[in-house]
Order: C-alpha cells, then structure tokens, then sequence
C-alpha cells in the first residue's frame, strides 16, 4: 500500500547520504517497514542482520536520503573500546585534541547513527551500546553524562529523533562474529535482511549492467542463487551475496572485451587453490550456461615477453622433517659484543657467513 511521512529538516545536508540504490521490489518492502516503524515513533533503535553483501549499509543510506535524516558512522572491530564509542582524537596545530565522537553528536544533534560490523565488537563494547539503547543512559571519560530524561550540568540529554542503526553478520563461520542478536537482540527492532529474490537481484544487476544481455544476468543471477543455497545446506562455507554478483557484472559492463571467466576469475580465484572446492563452484555456473575452467591450473598464463611465470601451488603436503635442525645438547650462543653497544631495530649486520651462523 502507499506510505506517507514527512522529510526532516536539515542544517548539515553534506551529512545525509546520496548512494547509488536501486529500488529493487524487495528492498523498498524492507525500507518501508523500517520507515513506518520510526514515523509511527514506537522505534528509534533498529538491528539489521544479514550476510556480507546483502546490502545493509546500502539500504540504511537511501533511509536516510528518503526521510533527510542527517548520518554520523562508527565501524567496530575486535580492538574496540568503550572509550573509542564516546570519544574521537584529532591532531590540531601538532596537538592530540579529544572530540566528541559520532555517537555523543548523533545523541546531542538527533540524527542516525550507523553502527557497522558490530558483531566483530568486544562483550563489554556491546553491553555498552544495551546500556544505551535500553536504559537511556552512558558514562562517558571526560565525566559526562548522557540521560534520556536529564538536564543539569554534565548532562547530555537524548535528542528524541536520536535513532541507532545497528548492522552485522551472522554469528559464527566464515565471518568469525560474536551472536550479538543474543546477547542485545531484545533491545532493538530486529529485521533479517536476505539477498534479493531472483527476480529483483536480475533487475539490480541491470542496473549496474545495462548493455550486459540480460540472458547472462539471468544466468550469473541463477548461479550465485545456487552458491547460496549450497551454502545454506553446509556444502560450502562461504555465502556468495549479491555483492558478488554485481562484482562481476560491473567488470562485464567496464570490460567486455574480457568476457565472462575473466569476470568470474575476480571474485572466484581465491578459492581456486581447494581443487575439490573450485571443481564444485565451477560446476554450478557450468550448469547454467556460464564458461569456468575445471582447475586452477588453466587458469595460469605467461606473458607474450616470456618475463613472468606463475607456478601452481598445490595442495600442501604432510610436515617432513628440517635437514639441519638446532644442537639441542647446549644453549644457542649469540654474538659478543665487546663495546656493549645497544642494539635496536636490527642494527648489527652480517659481515660474513660465519657472523650469520654465531647468530645475531
């Protein structure tokens, strides 16, 4: 049905995205939604899960650019701390100055606030961002305050359009990511973002591709449909998304002198070194329709000058033993330094062999 909301008003217009975005039929369903939810007012905290590739950051982007909602970003990772949440350093005039972070200016300012790969954040990060969005309240260094409901000195109020856009992956392998819907998920709007249905992804892909025929994008549409089914079955790890295939479809576009296994080969040679793995994905495009080769080997070339080989590595054997091990009988002896000089980054150097085997 139609949807209807009022734009905001905006004094920053350099922070409201403009991403390229296709309004493919299944995307615009899930803007909607999450759309409908903030007007209604009932969320202002929103978790999206999905796959990498699936188009989260790019959904959120168009969000904002719909509704005019200014963005701040944080993007999390394994070394994050609670101090690099609500504080920023930036070098001014050759000093180490501390600024509000994006998250304290969303708060203050009302506007989105991304947070990106927040499944690769610590416990004690993610329990932070509960602490936020559940109880309204956060401590930061500097003494500060942030309240939903407070006023006074040292005390940051909530700005009631402040809204918290939380993006990750899946728990678990290949992506390596904590379960963050379990441990905060009650906390949030959740919503799962799938890839594009069939039909949808064939008109995302035309979009990037339009001089592309569109039986090939039907077919790299179907063959990635596949990798994700088997994937989802357990037969191979890695979820081939749509970013993938609008990999290979923008290198069509950009090169079609190349053809299609060159545009394959971009995205699909790193896994080319497991010949049982490369075999099976190689199969399911060769099903339907799309040229791969069978092994990594055919896929090595030479130059016309004959200057660069590439040699294939195969799959690696067991752990033999070292020809010249270590004398185990006494402690190893390094070289004597009579000037008692301090050596630092490596300074000494090997003036001839006998120094190499004394040792450094």
């Amino acid at each position: 049905g139609k949807f209807t909301m009022k734009r905001k008003q905006s004094n920053r217009p350099e922070l409201i995205p403009a991403p390229f975005f296709v309004d493919i039929p299944s995307h615009v369903t899930i803007i909607k939604q999450l759309l409908k939810e903030w007007t209604d007012g009932s969320e202002r905290s929103f978790l999206l899960l999905g796959n990498q590739g699936v188009g989260k950051n790019k959904i959120v982007d168009r969000i904002c650019q719909i509704a005019n909602f200014e963005r701040e970003y944080i993007q999390l990772h394994r070394d994050s701390t609670i101090g690099q949440l609500t504080l920023s350093p930036s070098l001014e005039d050759g000093r180490i100055v501390w600024k509000d972070s994006p998250l304290v200016r969303a708060v203050m300012e009302g506007r989105s606030l991304v947070i990106d790969e927040a499944d690769k954040a610590p416990l004690d990060v993610v329990c932070v961002l509960k602490s936020l969005v559940e109880d309204g309240e956060l401590l930061l260094a500097d003494g500060r305050r942030i309240l939903r409901d407070g006023c006074g000195e040292g005390i940051i109020p909530i700005h009631p359009d402040f809204t918290v856009w939380v993006l990750a992956n899946r728990p678990g392998w290949p992506f390596h990511g904590n379960d963050f819907f379990k441990e905060v998920g009650d906390c949030f709007s959740s919503h799962v973002i799938p890839n594009p249905d069939r039909a949808s992804e064939v008109d995302l892909l035309r979009k990037y591709a339009p001089t592309v025929e569109t039986s090939t994008l039907q077919k790299i549409a179907a063959s990635f449909s596949e990798l994700r089914e088997m994937s989802d079955r357990g037969d191979i790890s890695y979820p081939y998304s749509t970013r993938e295939a609008v990999s290979v479809v923008k290198h069509l576009e950009a090169h079609p002198e190349e053809g299609i296994e060159s545009a394959l080969r971009n995205i699909l040679d790193i896994d080319s070194f497991d010949s049982r793995l490369f075999s099976r994905i190689g199969d399911v495009f060769r099903r339907n329709g799309l040229s791969l080769p069978y092994s990594f080997v055919e896929l090595v070339t030479i130059n016309n000058d004959g200057e660069l080989s590439i040699e294939y590595v195969g799959k690696r054997e067991a752990e033999g033993v070292s020809n010249s091990p270590p004398d185990l009988g006494s402690p190893k002896v390094g070289k004597w330094d009579d000037a008692n000089d301090p050596h630092v980054g490596g300074n000494q150097v090997c003036k001839s062999y006998e120094d190499f085997k004394g040792g450094i």
